[in-house]
């Protein structure tokens, strides 16, 4: 184990440089903050990481395969208030409404992978035009917080296995499979050739088309189990939820070493880039800053980190 570790890191050697990153916020938040050290709220920010996390799984997906997703933050609040607003008033059909956004979220990445695959629009563009769609669908569904949840459903996000919550060992579970997926199946090696090279793999016999619509209909899952998990963690749906999903989940995965050109990186830069992301979020909250100053100083964070990471990676 120790030695396929060392491995790891001696062949991206930018992986080691984010995990050091990590140690570091993690000594600096236990120093500036004693609260940042008590067990509430470790817990409370291991659960914070999962939302990030989840939807940063798919991220990490649809960027590796040379792409974006700009409208997972407009479905993770579609998602969140469809779950609650639904579920308050059948409160006996939870897995059948849970299947029905997970069947949404499909939805969606199909027709973003559509527009990206055989209407040719760039990533960027078609991720935000969807994005703008699925704001407007949740705004005129609610426009104020909605709905309510099962007391079990909130297990997902709340409850705990021992001392451990189990929305963390959940998302420890969707990381090996999605590592699976993308580090063992011919699925993976595709989206790895289609990042690199579109037209490389394209004649090498590879559906180029099909894997960018399971790309993106894999994030746009993601992104609905994210609004699921918010929906039970919060207890209602709120139509703004999912601000800044998409800024932040994609900050997490550049952070963790996969390229915005695609072909390169992978889930393992992603936890330290989520966690390091949740970290930043869970110390500035414990320091009282406020809200309008937060989006300044995590800007500027995320900025210098990146160029710096940059920087070393040329190298």
């Amino acid at each position: 184990m120790m030695l396929s570790l060392k491995n790891l890191f001696r062949r991206n050697p930018a992986l080691l440089t984010v995990y050091l990153l990590l140690f570091f916020f993690l000594v600096f938040s236990s120093l500036v903050s004693p609260q940042f050290r008590t067990s509430y709220n470790l817990f409370n920010l291991l659960r914070q990481a999962v939302a990030f996390g989840i939807v940063g799984i798919g991220q990490t997906i649809a960027i590796l395969s040379g792409g974006i997703d700009l409208s997972v933050g407009s479905l993770i609040s579609l998602s969140a208030c469809l779950t609650s607003g639904i579920m308050i008033r059948h409160q006996n059909m939870v897995v059948p409404i849970v299947l029905l956004v997970l069947l949404l979220g499909v939805a969606v990445g199909f027709g973003n992978g559509f527009m990206v695959s055989s209407l040719r629009i760039p990533p960027f563009i078609a991720t935000l035009a969807m994005s703008s769609i699925l704001q407007g669908a949740v705004l005129l569904y609610t426009k104020k917080p909605v709905g309510g949840v099962t007391r079990g459903f909130m297990f997902f996000a709340n409850g705990q296995l021992g001392p451990i919550p189990f929305a963390f060992i959940f998302w420890i579970a969707l990381l090996l499979v999605f590592w699976i997926i993308l580090r063992r199946s011919a699925f993976g090696i595709h989206v790895y050739a289609v990042g690199s090279n579109e037209e490389v793999a394209r004649l090498s016999g590879i559906n180029t088309s099909m894997v960018k619509v399971g790309v993106y209909v894999l994030c746009a899952l993601m992104a609905a189990l994210t609004g699921i998990f918010l929906a039970s963690r919060l207890g209602i749906g709120d139509p703004l939820v999912g601000q800044g999903f998409e800024l932040e989940s994609i900050t997490a995965v550049l952070l963790g070493g996969t390229s915005l050109a695609g072909g390169k990186g992978g889930l393992e830069g992603t936890i330290a880039g989520v966690l390091i992301i949740a970290l930043i979020n869970n110390i500035l909250n414990l320091l009282n800053v406020s809200g309008f100053w937060q989006w300044l100083i995590k800007g500027v964070v995320v900025i210098v980190v990146v160029s710096m990471y940059k920087e070393k990676k040329r190298y």
